[in-house]
C-alpha cells in the first residue's frame, strides 16, 4: 500500500512541496512502482497523480480509465478534453514551491517525464524539480525481508563460481578444454537446480573477450587455451515476489600462475576494490554517508595512480534491487556523477574492471548498508587471481 505519510516526510526533507507523477502506456516505471499501479490496468490515456505537504492526493484520470488509480486513496478528477486536463492539473499544482517529476539531467534510469509534458506542466505553473532523491528513497533501498533474499541468492552465487571453477579445472587436466558457451550453460543449470532466475545469460569470457565488459558469446564462442584471462559475470535472484538480485565477478588465469602483467592488473583491481570497501566503512562508522561519487573515485584514483586511465570503461558499482541494476544510487563520478548518499538500505555492487587490447578483468562483490553498517554479503570475497593447476 502506498504510504502517504512517508511521502510526505521525504517530500519535506527534500525542500520540496510536492511529487508529480505523470504516466501514459506504463512507460513510467517509477510512477506505477512507487503508486503500485497494476501492470495489466489499460493505460491510453495520460494520468496524473500529485502528492502535496498540506493537502489529499489528487489523481486526475480520464474517464475511460477512470479506475486505474482507484486503490490510491485522495480526490480523483475524471477529464475527457486537453481544456479539462488542463484545468484540473492546474488546480492539483502546489500553490508555491517545486514539485518533484520523475526526470533528471543526471541520473538516467529515473528519467521517464517527455519534454512535451515537461512544457505542459511548465505552462500551467509547475516549478519542476528532478525525483532522484526521492526515487533512492523510496525504490533504490531494501528493507529486512529483501536483504535475506540478497544474502540466500549471494551465497548461491558464491557456490556456484567455486564449483564452475573446479569444473573448468577437471576439464583442463582431462585434455577437453571447454568452449564459453559450456561454461555459461554450466552456470544457468545450477541457477536453475537452485530455484534462481536471471534477465540474462552470465558472462562468461576467455582471453581475449575478457577485454569485453559485456561480452556474449556466439555459436558457443572461443575455447579456453593455455594462458587465457577467465572471467566469470554472474547475477541471479529466487524466484520470489521482490527478491533481490545478487551479482558477483570472479576472474582467473588457465595457468598455475599469472603471467606478470596479469598479475599487475590484479592488484590494482584488487586495491581499488578494497578502497571503495574502506572509505565506506570509514564514513559509515563517522555517522557520514557517503554519496556514489566519491565512492567511485576512492577505487578510480588507485587505478589512476598505477597508470590504468585508459583501461577504464565503466563506473564502479550500481544499485541493486528486484532489477539487478537498481533504481538506488550507483557507484559513480564519472559516467552519470552520482551525489546521492549511500544511506540504510542501499544495496550495490562495488566492481572496479580493467580492459586491455589483449585481456581484461572485474572484481565484483555486493553490499549493503544496514543499521548503519557495511555489510560485504556473500561469501568470502576474492583475494587472488584463481588459478588452474
Amino acid at each position: 500500500m502506498f504510504d502517504i505519510e512517508r511521502s510526505r516526510n521525504a517530500i519535506r526533507e527534500e525542500g520540496l512541496s510536492g511529487w508529480l507523477f505523470y504516466n501514459v502506456f506504463h512507460r513510467d516505471q517509477i510512477a506505477d512502482l512507487v503508486l503500485e499501479v497494476p501492470a495489466d490496468r489499460i493505460n491510453t490515456r495520460p494520468w496524473i497523480c500529485v502528492v502535496s505537504l498540506n493537502r489529499s492526493p489528487v489523481k486526475i484520470v480520464h474517464r475511460i480509465e477512470a479506475g486505474i488509480l482507484q486503490h490510491l486513496p485522495g480526490e480523483t478528477i475524471l477529464y475527457s478534453s486537453r481544456e479539462e486536463f488542463a484545468h484540473a492539473v492546474a488546480k492539483a499544482l502546489p500553490s508555491a514551491g517545486s514539485v518533484a517529476a520523475d526526470y533528471s539531467s543526471t541520473i538516467p534510469v529515473g528519467s521517464y517525464l517527455d519534454h512535451g509534458a515537461a512544457l505542459f506542466l511548465e505552462s500551467l505553473g509547475a516549478r519542476l524539480a528532478p525525483s532522484d532523491r526521492l526515487i533512492a528513497r523510496f525504490l533504490g533501498t531494501i528493507d529486512a525481508a529483501g536483504f535475506a533474499t540478497h544474502q540466500a541468492a549471494s551465497m548461491v552465487l558464491y557456490a556456484v563460481v567455486e564449483e564452475t571453477w573446479a569444473r573448468l579445472g577437471e576439464a583442463v587436466r582431462a585434455g577437453g578444454p571447454p568452449r564459453e558457451g559450456e561454461v555459461r550453460d554450466w552456470i544457468t543449470a545450477k541457477f536453475a537446480a537452485a530455484g534462481m532466475e536471471s534477465d540474462a545469460p552470465p558472462v562468461v569470457g576467455f582471453g581475449v573477450h575478457t577485454s569485453d565488459p559485456h561480452y556474449t558469446a556466439e555459436a558457443g564462442g572461443a575455447a579456453l587455451q593455455p594462458g587465457d584471462t577467465v572471467q566469470l559475470d554472474i547475477w541471479a535472484k529466487q524466484k520470489t515476489p521482490g527478491a533481490v538480485y545478487a551479482d558477483i565477478s570472479w576472474v582467473g588465469v588457465c595457468a598455475s600462475e599469472p603471467s606478470s602483467r596479469q598479475l599487475g592488473v590484479w592488484n590494482a583491481l584488487h586495491q581499488a576494490r578494497e578502497a571503495a570497501v574502506s572509505l565506506l566503512e570509514k564514513r559509515l562508522a563517522a555517522g557520514r554517508s557517503p554519496s556514489g561519487a566519491e565512492v567511485d573515485k576512492a577505487a578510480r584514483q588507485e587505478l589512476l595512480s598505477r597508470g590504468f586511465a585508459a583501461g577504464i570503461r565503466h563506473r564502479t558499482g550500481h544499485s541493486i534491487g528486484a532489477r539487478v541494476h537498481g533504481y538506488g544510487v550507483n557507484l559513480d563520478s564519472v559516467e552519470f556523477p552520482d551525489a546521492r548518499p549511500l544511506t540504510d538500505g542501499a544495496c550495490f555492487s562495488v566492481e572496479p574492471g580493467l580492459y586491455l587490447e589483449d585481456f581484461g578483468m572485474r572484481t565484483e562483490i555486493d553490499c549493503c548498508i544496514v543499521d548503519g553498517r557495511l555489510h560485504v554479503t556473500g561469501g568470502e570475497r576474492q583475494a587472488r587471481l584463481l588459478a588452474l593447476r
